[in-house]
């Protein structure tokens, strides 16, 4: 659904404070001022319903396509009986068809139609931030190496994220973020159908397949079809680039660790691409723009696709500038794409050669001890992390035997499955909606 159009008309009080210095918290976003309950300074056009009270003006079009009443949205399932495409470009209210009851605006349209608009209705839409409030989204926040560690939620426990409120906690802190670890995870279970880790994915979302399956385990192996089943140093990756819409989250649950080295390491993909941004606009503009190519071609499978090292969203939000009509929109970093070992051949039309030292840049931005967070996996520990903004890496490790442990199973043993987003940010909104109702 398109946004109205953002004007400036004596916009106010908190939301003009936050308007005008993106930086305040976004929790202040809830106590927006509300609309008037009267039709002073409200004014209806030709073309558009102007709301000073909200500094935002709500096109006829836009109004009449957004109408709730049970003839534009069925009543039981929620979902919209028109298309917008159906709303006339001259729809407008007859004269003095615009009336103020308690609680919002009704508006006659010329073609008899009969509207209600709650005030809290034209509130949530009248800004993106509004919006974003409206859905509980939470938004992302970089780091470094000492930032992150100062954070009260980067380490849980396993007992506690199974209490609704502790796991809106964790998963808050992991779409904030982008990195959590899970301690006193069981680690007795083996078989994929019964272990522990499925019950962890299950707790925060839903399992992502792939050829890989639900559920896979990193052990150390002899002539590996991956370099992650060896005791080789894994630098700075991200896992399956190679696909069109790699996954979103990762788990990794540690069930044996019994090995000299082998410690984790987790960079903000995110910070550095922001540090880049400010130091070296050119470098990131390079690295926004060009398409790398990722491949698999192994163990029976042919997997290959194309992304930019930093992806920009498609629809950048825009931020206020101070001026009475600001059309600038800052680039949002949607994902990181970033995946040496499965990195294929540059393509030749289309990668300049300044791609080169901006790629540079940025891998050393990934590699810079500031912003890189090592800790080495105990037994019962488990790390999520997004797969799009988090790299991980693993330094080598020396295990003098390669095919059993003191119980008879491999000395590093790692089990661990995908999650998509939508399942996580989905749990997260509503456990935020039924834990703030339950505070009122």
């Amino acid at each position: 659904m398109p946004l109205p159009t953002m004007v400036n008309l004596r916009c106010s009080g908190l939301w003009a404070r936050h308007f005008l210095n993106p930086g305040l918290p976004r929790q202040i976003i809830r106590h927006f001022r509300p609309i008037s309950t009267g039709a002073a300074g409200v004014q209806s056009t030709d073309s558009q319903l102007i709301i000073p009270s909200l500094g935002a003006s709500f096109p006829h079009r836009w109004l009449r396509d957004a109408c709730q009443c049970a003839n534009c949205v069925h009543p039981s399932t929620s979902q919209k009986l028109h298309k917008t495409s159906d709303i006339p470009a001259d729809v407008r209210p007859v004269p003095q068809g615009v009336t103020f009851q308690e609680g919002g605006i009704h508006i006659n349209w010329a073609d008899n139609h009969k509207s209600f608009y709650e005030h809290s209705f034209l509130e949530r839409y009248s800004s993106a931030p509004r919006l974003s409030s409206f859905h509980r989204d939470v938004q992302p926040i970089s780091w470094d190496v000492s930032s992150i560690s100062k954070l009260p939620n980067l380490f849980m426990t396993y007992e506690a994220i199974k209490k609704p409120d502790h796991l809106l906690s964790a998963i808050t802190h992991l779409t904030r973020y982008g990195l959590l670890f899970i301690t006193g995870v069981p680690n007795t279970e083996h078989a994929n159908e019964t272990c522990e880790l499925r019950k962890l994915a299950n707790i925060f979302g839903e399992l992502r397949d792939t050829f890989y399956g639900e559920l896979w385990d990193v052990k150390n192996i002899r002539n590996s079809k991956n370099i992650a089943y060896t005791n080789l140093d894994l630098g700075m990756h991200m896992d399956l680039l190679y696909f069109q819409h790699p996954p979103r989250y990762q788990i990794l649950h540690c069930l044996h660790n019994r090995v000299v080295g082998g410690t984790s390491r987790f960079v903000d993909g995110l910070r550095a691409a922001e540090t880049l941004q400010k130091t070296h606009s050119v470098d990131f503009n390079i690295l926004t723009t060009t398409p790398v190519p990722f491949h698999y071609i192994n163990d029976g499978h042919h997997l290959h696709y194309e992304h930019p090292t930093i992806e920009l969203a498609p629809l950048s939000v825009p931020k206020a500038t101070g001026a009475p009509t600001a059309d600038v929109c800052a680039p949002e970093i949607k994902h990181i794409n970033y995946s040496p070992p499965f990195q294929a051949p540059l393509l030749l039309d289309s990668t300049p050669p300044a791609f080169y030292d901006a790629l540079g840049r940025y891998a050393a931005l990934l590699d810079d001890p500031a912003n890189v967070l090592a800790y080495t996996l105990r037994e019962g520990d488990a790390v999520l992390f997004d797969n799009r903004r988090v790299l991980h890496a693993r330094t080598s490790f020396t295990d003098d035997d390669l095919s059993t442990g003191v119980d008879g199973e491999t000395n590093r043993w790692l089990k661990g499955c995908y999650l998509e987003a939508d399942a996580i940010l989905d749990r997260g909104r509503v456990l935020r909606t039924k834990l703030d109702k339950r505070s009122l």
